[in-house]
């Protein structure tokens, strides 16, 4: 086994008029994960393809995966599930005996309903020292029943769930990302500064407990961090190879102020020229000023805040620790800082009143540059799931693939609330003035969206006419 082919699946199903996740509108970055992998995987010969920002043939995938000896599949989450999906089916019915080995936050979470679909092993949580061993078994036809960290079936098709693998204790341990494995030419950010857009991290996790949140159970609610050194030596090589812009995968960056504080003073010492975006907490905003207005001077230009609402009763019940006087306190300093503000908020929870979800949407629009709100679905592994499933509140089956038109069913009235919000939002003269003279960044994010969102509009065709939800049963049966 020396062939191996990586795989962000094909978008086989596409939903019309906007897909299925509505931010790749705003460009879009690789997954770090592959980068990873394939700087563990020295020894062997990788090929790639992002079927999220290219539109491959279903011909063409055949093809590749025939001439790699095993395929890894990116399974991140049930937003993408449906066509994850898809393209599994379709590289057992082409490559039949080829391994199909799937890994991710979705796989982590689903990983018996994933080898019910057929894939051979699922890596779950941290993969990258459990998919050399994995290989390395695979080409040697060795037993897998003491790699830890893989869900895998055997011949007679049960399911095993091997122990859990640690993880990995401190993030400089782990090789430097491979960023040369993507084409640069094929991703972009809203961000003003020229050159390549690109993914990069400075810590994995987060510590936080919030009942909604599955990326923190991925990690078991633990926050590690890559010292500042090694932040600045991959900074160093991606301004090397061309990349300015940059997105912070981290869940939780910012969290500890004086940290990033020697990061971004390293950036403005050593003159590294970017401009980024990172999701952040209003407290890591509040709790210091001054770090964000360093950031700012370092190239940060785009802040995903997690707002969520300004109720303090609803904060509460997301075990959030935070509170409404603090979201606006970072909104504040955000907004005299110069940062674009991408702020995160969420209707229809579980005992939410009409009322509180009518705020909610009122304060999407006050306190955030461009407001990114989901609607509240129950995910698999997290405490809300738990508890929707004991009130009988779920949308039906387990949840596996993200589902559009059948939300909880005590919030089925919100898909119309959250459509008009959108509506209204995008039609109002306010964003043209942003998108004709606003700042950089305001120019860059709206010209980027009104010019996707007109593309994929006008590309209509009979298949994306019909709603790909309703795909999901026949699939699922």
């Amino acid at each position: 086994m020396r062939n191996i082919l990586m795989l962000q699946p094909l978008r086989i199903y596409k939903r019309w008029p906007a897909p299925e996740d509505f931010t790749g509108l705003l460009g879009g970055t690789p997954t770090l994960a592959f980068a990873q992998l394939r700087a563990c995987l020295k020894n062997y010969q990788v090929d790639y393809m992002d079927g999220t920002v290219r539109d491959y043939s279903l011909a063409e995938l055949t093809k590749r995966a025939q001439d790699a000896d095993a395929v890894l599949v990116n399974a991140h989450s049930s937003v993408g599930a449906l066509n994850t999906e898809a393209n599994v089916r379709h590289l057992l019915e082409t490559c039949p005996g080829k391994p199909v080995i799937v890994g991710g936050h979705h796989a982590t979470a689903y990983d018996f309903e994933w080898l019910e679909r057929g894939v051979h092993f699922v890596v779950r949580n941290e993969g990258e020292r459990t998919i050399v061993e994995l290989l390395e078994a695979v080409k040697n036809g060795g037993a897998v029943d003491k790699i830890a960290g893989i869900s895998w079936q055997d011949g007679k098709r049960n399911f095993h769930r091997n122990p859990p693998r640690p993880l990995t204790p401190s993030l400089d341990e782990l090789p430097i990302p491979d960023w040369t494995i993507y084409n640069p030419e094929l991703y972009y950010l809203p961000l003003p500064i020229p050159g390549y857009s690109t993914t990069a991290e400075t810590s994995r996790g987060c510590s936080f407990s919030c009942k909604f949140c599955a990326a923190s159970e991925m990690w078991s609610h633990t926050h590690r961090f890559k010292s500042p050194g090694r932040v600045l030596e991959e900074l160093r090589i991606l301004n090397t190879l061309g990349f300015t812009r940059i997105w912070f995968s981290d869940d939780n960056f910012g969290a500890e102020p004086e940290r990033y504080a020697l990061i971004y003073e390293g950036i403005l010492k050593e003159n590294l020229k970017f401009n980024f975006a990172a999701f952040i907490r209003s407290d890591a905003v509040v709790r210091s000023p001054e770090t964000i207005k360093l950031a700012y001077r370092a190239g940060m230009r785009v802040a995903l805040l997690g707002i969520e609402t300004q109720i303090n009763r609803l904060l509460e019940d997301y075990s959030k620790s935070t509170d409404a006087r603090t979201n606006l306190k970072a909104v504040e300093i955000l907004r005299e800082t110069g940062i674009f503000i991408g702020g995160f908020m969420m209707v229809g929870y579980l005992d939410e009143t009409r009322e509180e979800t009518e705020s909610t949407f009122r304060a999407a629009d006050k306190l955030t540059d461009y407001p990114i709100i989901s609607i509240f679905e129950p995910r698999s592994g997290t405490r809300d799931f738990t508890r929707a499933r004991e009130k009988s509140d779920l949308p039906g089956a387990d949840m596996f693939y993200h589902n559009t038109v059948k939300f909880i069913p005590s919030k089925r009235h919100l898909l119309r609330e959250y459509r008009g919000f959108y509506r209204r939002y995008l039609t109002h003269p306010k964003q043209l003035r942003k998108f004709l003279s606003g700042t950089a960044v305001e120019k860059a994010w709206y010209r980027t969206l009104y010019k996707n969102l007109a593309k994929s509009v006008f590309s209509l065709s009979a298949a994306k006419i019909l709603h790909p939800w309703e795909m999901v049963r026949d699939i699922h049966k």
